[in-house]
């Protein structure tokens, strides 16, 4: 699945300009299946520095790019 296609796909689940968590993991397995739970921790830890549970579509799409 393309980047594009899986933020468009998830785009009403970011209506309020964040995506939580829980969602993110389902982005992440619909791009990779084969990513396992610590990466899938790993990635999420990187993104989500404050802990709040919540990734903002800007870090989203940053880190999908890998920029």
């Amino acid at each position: 699945m393309h980047m594009e296609e899986c933020a468009r796909i998830q785009g009403p689940k970011i209506g309020n300009g964040y995506i939580n968590v829980s969602d993110l993991r389902d982005i992440l397995r619909a791009l990779d299946e084969n990513v396992s739970e610590e990466e899938l921790d790993e990635m999420i830890a990187e993104i989500d520095t404050d802990g709040s549970g919540t990734v903002d579509f800007d870090e989203f799409m940053e880190m999908m790019s890998g920029e």
